[in-house]
């Protein structure tokens, strides 16, 4: 029997920007971003109203609380305005989280 592996996605309200361009959400600093916070086959994209977080592949069902901050921190290193209350990121309403089994 193959083990489980599980799909989450995290969507939420794209965060404004803190910086006055565009320059720093460019597809190749966003790769960057993912690569360097999160890792694996992780993917984000942005359009003009959602950020949208897709991490493949996880071998134990994911903690939404964790990954909503790893979501924040790269918000954060790409100049999106993710303010923290009390430590933790809070990402822009409304935050839907889908977490999907799928076998290897």
């Amino acid at each position: 029997m193959t083990q489980p592996r599980y799909t989450l996605t995290i969507t939420c309200g794209r965060p404004s920007n803190r910086a006055c361009d565009d320059f720093h959400v460019q597809p190749k600093y966003i790769v960057d971003a993912v690569k360097t916070f999160i890792g694996g086959d992780a993917e984000l994209s942005l359009t003009a109203r959602t950020a949208r977080l897709t991490v493949a592949d996880l071998s134990q069902l994911p903690n939404p609380k964790y990954w909503q901050q790893r979501m924040g921190e790269v918000l954060h290193c790409l100049w999106l305005d993710v303010p923290r209350i009390r430590g933790d990121y809070q990402l822009p309403s409304p935050v839907q989280f889908d977490i999907r089994e799928t076998t290897a």
